[in-house]
């Protein structure tokens, strides 16, 4: 009886104990199991089983063998799919199509693991959600993966579906454009280079028609303005050409576009979307049949969406599927109040105008309140909800931008009011933006799960992309995010001025102490001294951004050349930049490819400045070093024999205004000392016309007032070149000289009496 009884009570301990995981590999072991996918996988289907073979040999050293499911099945398996003995091993048929195509389900049964998923990307998705979790497996970025080293990869017992909050999912930064980082982190963006293998694309915008602005593709003013006017806006009364907007109520506007959006769906038929927009400014349509529809529906939006209704309404016939997307942004952010959009209709919403250093309902910017009322009011009427969220600083990508503790706030926002579609843009154009990995990744798993807790994702991206600096790298970024706290008061905006915001100058030398010693602790860790290094990057660009503005000495006129020596401070910082700038191959300054290209030539020449000139109190100004405005429309640098130098900038006479400009500060001078400035130019005289010739001086941009100018009508220049006497006055860094045609009358017609106006050079001469 003894007996007996112990056995029972040994059988009842079993039954109450955790089931046995399951062993898919261990190390100096044969494999334990086997891959089954179907026969007649897709290719995303054979790419998950190779995906789980190629990182379960990583881990453990053992490579477990692939088969179809036309063979028998193994005592020990992982299926991938709806193979064809998934159905007996679960009891009923696999409802694959309830997973969508991103989800995916995982059950054990007994010593055979299913991940089931669709053929497009939920069973690779199911793949990587075990090799994450229970394999340990990390991708932080395209170069840094953390693939454990484990005796033995096993699974415990369970039973759970997945499927994701958004159907799209889109971090718009670089990184994640690479197919294999995207497709390991469960994003399937439209920008993300997704083969076949990854699952491809299911929500591509076609035709030529992106996500924004296509109103210029679809009736452009170069092709229809000069025949029909009436075809674009009305502003002020006047129909507008430039920076225009199309009149959404003319019915020729409307079979134009329509037409044209039909043509491009049957050119490129099979993507998810189609974009009708808006041009990315204002100057929409006020005639009076718009503004009637806008004033019934209290808002822009409301000849937005009748006009791309109709057209919908069009697309639908033919092309069922076809969704159009448009923009709620700007003017057209606030909805209608009695228009709904078609089930076939997408409003994109712009997050532009708001705070980031909070969550938008959490913080007390007024903009974030004004987005929180219309995004709750599209949702009320729309089928299907885009959002366009912004995550970085388009102004300075590498500059400290302090919003990831936003992020997730953000996200759970757009979840809550039914966004169906969520596009992140962050850094896009190349690497190493302010934590443009972390953000990345974040966003990646909140996309997915918007409730997955915030801390332990930052721990477990600390510790693997830093190694041994993480916790320094923590200390910093928490002191980071703890600069903005009244968002009423100094909002975090999406094209801040780094010299310009909260962080000070005693917070950049904590910070720069902390990413050296972060990068000490990873001295022998090349791979992560290399984050380090680059995460490092936006202090050092911070600081730069910081020291005061030194522009490229042009021209000198100085008995001191040395006094314009670059200090030792911005040259070491200049250098330090451009190391790291080169270290990472691809990095990209900031979204304005111009802004990218003078912040780096400024490094350079701070970096390595030229050897100072002699000491000289005379300089000759080439024509070519003053700055013209619009060149090509108010003038531009043209062949001249009669000039000294056989080169003059030439002024059209198109426009009167300062067209050319020199300022002193880029011009090295003696300071408290007096100056004459002289110009030689020629007057191209209008035959049998009187009046201003040119007007010219030197203005004090700091108190707003003129240190000195002259003017000529054309009865006192004679023909030809001739030097002029424009001023004597003592130099400030904060002065410029200029210089235009004579002025005319803009708004009755041009009267000016002189055909053009051409600089040879100008003379600055030391006179005291």
């Amino acid at each position: 009886m003894n007996r007996i009884l112990f056995a029972v009570l040994c059988l009842a301990a079993a039954a109450c104990a955790p089931a046995q995981e399951l062993t898919l590999a261990a190390r100096s072991q044969p494999a334990a199991c086997t891959i089954v996918r179907p026969t007649s996988a897709s290719p995303s289907q054979v790419y998950a089983a190779e995906e789980l073979q190629r990182f379960t040999e990583q881990m453990t050293g053992v490579r477990l063998p692939i088969a179809t499911d036309e063979a028998p099945l193994p005592a020990r398996a992982v299926l991938l799919g709806n193979t064809r003995y998934t159905a007996e091993l679960l009891g009923a048929p696999a409802d694959v199509g309830a997973l969508g195509d991103d989800g995916f389900r995982l059950v054990r049964r007994g010593d055979r693991l299913l991940v089931l998923g669709g053929p497009m990307r939920g069973t690779l998705y199911g793949v990587y959600e075990l090799l994450e979790r229970f394999g340990g497996c990390r991708w932080y970025s395209s170069w840094h993966s953390v693939i454990p080293r484990r005796e033995a990869f096993t699974v415990p017992a369970l039973d759970e579906t997945q499927k994701p909050a958004f159907a799209l999912r889109e971090p718009f930064w670089y990184d994640l454009f690479n197919g294999d980082l995207a497709a390991r982190n469960k994003v399937n963006g439209n920008a993300m280079h997704l083969e076949a293998r990854h699952g491809g694309h299911a929500y591509r915008f076609g035709g030529g028609l992106g996500s924004c602005h296509t109103f210029d593709t679809l009736c452009s003013p170069e092709v229809y303005f000069a025949e029909h006017p009436e075809y674009f806006s009305e502003v002020n009364g006047k129909r507008l050409k430039e920076n225009t907007q199309l009149c959404l109520s003319n019915p020729d506007v409307l079979r134009l576009v329509t037409s044209n959006v039909l043509a491009r769906i049957r050119k490129d038929p099979g993507a998810a979307f189609y974009g009708v927009s808006q041009n990315d400014w204002y100057n929409f349509c006020t005639c009076a049949a718009c503004k009637a529809i806008d004033d019934t529906e209290e808002s822009h939006a409301g000849t937005m969406i009748a006009f791309v209704n109709q057209i919908a309404a069009a697309v639908e016939k033919e092309f069922p599927n076809v969704i159009i997307e448009t923009l709620a942004y700007q003017y057209t952010r606030k909805p209608p109040k009695t228009l709904r959009p078609r089930d076939n209709v997408m409003p994109c919403l712009c997050t532009i105008e708001c705070d980031f250093s909070f969550p938008i309902p959490a913080s007390a910017f007024k903009e974030n309140r004004a987005f929180m009322d219309d995004i709750r009011g599209w949702s009320a009427i729309c089928k299907r909800l885009y959002v366009w969220d912004y995550t970085t600083n388009f102004r300075d990508y590498a500059s400290p931008f302090p919003n990831v503790l936003a992020l997730q706030g953000n996200v759970q926002f757009f979840h809550t009011n039914r966004v169906d579609y969520l596009f992140e843009q962050g850094a896009y154009q190349g690497r190493h933006g302010d934590f443009a990995e972390l953000k990345a990744w974040l966003l990646a798993k909140w996309l997915w799960n918007p409730d997955l807790p915030a801390e332990p994702l930052l721990q477990d991206f600390f510790q693997g992309y830093y190694g041994a600096a993480a916790p320094l790298v923590r200390t910093y970024f928490d002191a980071l995010h703890s600069y903005y706290r009244d968002p009423a008061a100094k909002p975090l905006r999406i094209f801040d001025d780094p010299r310009r915001t909260p962080l000070t100058d005693d917070f950049y030398a904590r910070a720069d102490a902390l990413w050296r010693q972060a990068e000490a602790a990873v001295k022998d860790d090349p791979a992560r001294l290399y984050n380090v290094r680059l995460g490092a990057f936006p202090v050092l660009y911070g600081r730069m951004a910081r020291m005061p503005a030194t522009e490229e000495i042009k021209v000198w006129v100085t008995e001191n050349p040395k006094q314009y020596e670059t200090p030792a401070a911005p040259r070491q910082l200049a250098t330090e930049l451009l190391q790291r700038f080169d270290e990472a191959r691809n990095i990209r300054l900031a979204e304005d490819g111009g802004r990218h290209r003078d912040v780096l030539a400024r490094w350079q020449v701070l970096a390595h400045p030229p050897a100072l000139p002699p000491a000289q109190t005379r300089a000759i100004v080439e024509d070519t070093l003053l700055t013209l405005g619009k060149r090509g429309t108010y003038g531009d640098t043209v062949t001249d024999p009669l000039a000294e130098d056989g080169s003059a900038m030439k002024l059209y006479n198109t426009h009167f205004e300062w067209c050319a400009t020199l300022p002193f500060a880029k011009v090295a001078f003696d300071a408290g000392k007096k100056y004459r400035i002289r110009m030689r130019v020629c007057v191209e005289k209008e035959p049998g016309k009187e009046g201003d010739a040119f007007w010219v001086g030197i203005y004090d941009a700091k108190n707003r007032r003129g240190c000195g100018g002259m003017e000529r009508q054309t009865s006192a220049v004679g023909e030809g070149y001739a030097w002029y006497d424009v001023a004597e006055w003592v130099p400030e860094r904060d002065h410029y000289f200029w210089i235009g045609p004579g002025r005319f009358d803009k708004k009755g017609g041009a009267t000016s009496a002189i055909k053009a106006l051409k600089i040879d050079k100008l003379e600055l001469l030391r006179v005291d």
